[in-house]
């Protein structure tokens, strides 16, 4: 369906961070549509990166009414069809109501359940993440929502290229009384300098350009102090960085979008509100005191004789959790996630019988190079012939244990393969369902991830669908559309939808292999050696 979708949010960082998935949802399930994202002038760069976001149009901080109702008629010009409105508040009300569009859905803030957690502390079982609360508006529309992570396109900062682990220390928050104390983000910075050669990354705004003399005890040239870094070149830095440590801030979810883990220090706010970081292996560091959370956004002021929320948090605490995500960060390995019929095997819809496997022409060498690149080989399928009743899971299993023969007997080496037997209008009830693995949703690539100790936002994917090249958009690798299979029907559309499809497109596996090997070897050149 072609139509021109307005999306709100105006604010702040981390709420319009979170927004980027149901925009990308919103891309694959009107992959023709125009997304238009209205928003504040200064988080324009970082919108700018949505994958699905054609346009950007910005507000000031603190616009009058009179900007408002400007704004409304602009946006009449503009021929709206839909009008998400992920802001829910008095000024996204207005526009959402007095502009023009057939359909209009809006972002439920609950805030009366949110305020009982504060005053109560009565702690749901089951956590509504605030992504989950956006996703609930979009599907209004009649989509599926397989995107519930932030993500936002970065780019290798050529700059800050390194052989040792590098680590982004965020000491700010938009409220004092969220910030904890600066000289144990300092004593944080010491140690994995100490322990791991770190090189650490300050980054402050001008108000609080304080870093404890940091660069004498570090060194100059372990030791960068960023200070009012635009949010896009920030976004870059964390990209290609192995950790970042901040508060419960907008940082913490810019980093989560750029793929990188963050350890962020909870205090006066609590994760049952919704607003934790969602990346992979992300970590919230936090302790129990009665009194939390005592405030929705963390601005309350202390009543106690000291904020013990943070306190207790000791800087040991942070070091320990910090260790165990570089260490695992150091071993972390890239991955072609590869699609199987009609992209590594022929194509022959619903037979599951092993003896009749053809390869796709040069699907071996494809996958003998990539192997050679030093990446993980893991072949991810929709198998939606078990829920139709066609085959059984265990004739899938017996299938692709004979494929994954086969490729070895070739002297190639899959590291995973995993299959979604689920499919909704199915006949076999137990696998009848929506599901979390049924590409493009993410959940065989991130079962992998964890299982295989794998990067996802430096992996590819290909495949012959929409499907598989979305599933790439989902979890932040480069995705290739190949032309085998049923690939040839996905050309088209994938020229009308994408920015630079020609740059995605390919005749098979081998020549989207051959576009990777280029990629790492960029890559590859541009990591230097550091002191």
């Amino acid at each position: 369906m072609k139509s021109k979708i307005l999306v709100i949010r105006f604010s702040s960082l981390g709420d319009v961070i979170l927004a980027s998935a149901p925009v990308l949802n919103l891309k694959i399930g009107f992959p023709e549509s125009t997304i238009v994202f209205l928003t504040k002038e200064k988080f324009a760069p970082i919108v700018r990166r949505f994958g699905g976001v054609d346009e950007v149009l910005t507000i000031n901080d603190s616009p009058k009414l009179t900007e408002i109702f400007k704004l409304i008629r602009e946006l009449d010009t503009q021929e709206l069809d839909i009008i998400v409105d992920l802001q829910g508040n008095f000024r996204s009300y207005l526009v959402r109501c007095l502009s023009f569009a057939a359909q209009k859905v809006n972002y439920v803030r609950d805030r009366v359940a949110r305020q009982r957690i504060v005053k109560t502390k009565d702690f749901p079982n089951t956590v509504i993440h605030t992504i989950d609360k956006y996703n609930a508006a979009v599907s209004q529309l009649g989509i599926y929502e397989v995107a519930k992570r932030p993500i936002i396109d970065a780019f290798e900062d050529q700059k800050f290229s390194r052989t040792r682990p590098r680590v982004v220390i965020a000491p700010g928050a938009s409220f004092p009384n969220k910030q904890w104390p600066l000289e144990r983000f300092a004593k944080v910075a010491v140690e994995l300098y100490q322990t791991h050669r770190a090189k650490i990354i300050w980054a402050t705004t001008s108000g609080q350009n304080d870093n404890l003399g940091l660069e004498e005890k570090i060194g100059k040239e372990c030791f960068i102090s960023l200070v009012d870094a635009p949010l896009d070149q920030l976004a870059d830095i964390i990209h290609s960085s192995d950790l970042c440590i901040s508060n419960d801030s907008g940082i913490a979810h810019l980093s989560s979008a750029v793929g990188t883990p963050v350890l962020a220090i909870f205090g006066p706010t609590h994760q049952a509100l919704g607003f934790a970081p969602r990346g992979l292996f992300d970590k919230v560091i936090e302790v129990d005191e009665y009194c939390r959370p005592c405030s929705l956004h963390g601005d309350k002021p202390c009543f106690r004789q000291e904020r013990f929320c943070l306190n207790r948090t000791l800087p040991e605490n942070v070091v320990d959790e910090a260790n165990l995500i570089l260490a695992k960060r150091k071993t972390m390995s890239k991955a072609l996630f590869a699609d199987r019929d009609g992209t590594v095997i022929i194509d022959k819809p619903f037979d599951a019988n092993p003896d009749n496997i053809e390869f796709v022409p040069g699907s071996i060498e494809a996958l003998t190079r990539a192997q050679k690149l030093g990446l993980k080989l893991v072949i991810v399928s929709n198998q939606s012939g078990v829920a139709r009743g066609y085959f059984n899971i265990q004739t899938a299993v017996n299938f692709n244990q004979v494929l994954v023969k086969l490729l070895d007997e070739n002297g190639v080496k899959i590291d995973a393969i995993y299959f979604c037997p689920h499919y909704v209008q199915g006949v076999v009830a137990e696998y009848a369902k929506r599901c979390h693995c049924r590409k493009p949703a993410p959940g065989m690539a991130e079962l992998a991830a964890h299982q295989l100790n794998l990067d996802l936002h430096q992996s590819y994917v290909v495949g012959d669908k929409l499907d598989d090249f979305n599933l790439g958009r989902v979890i932040g690798s480069a995705s290739f559309l190949v032309k085998t299979g049923q690939g040839q029907d996905y050309v088209g559309t994938l020229r009308k939808t994408f920015k630079d499809p020609e740059n995605v497109i390919c005749e098979n596996l081998l020549e989207a292999v051959r576009r990777i090997e280029a990629i790492e070897k960029t890559r590859s050149a541009s990591i230097g050696q550091e002191p």
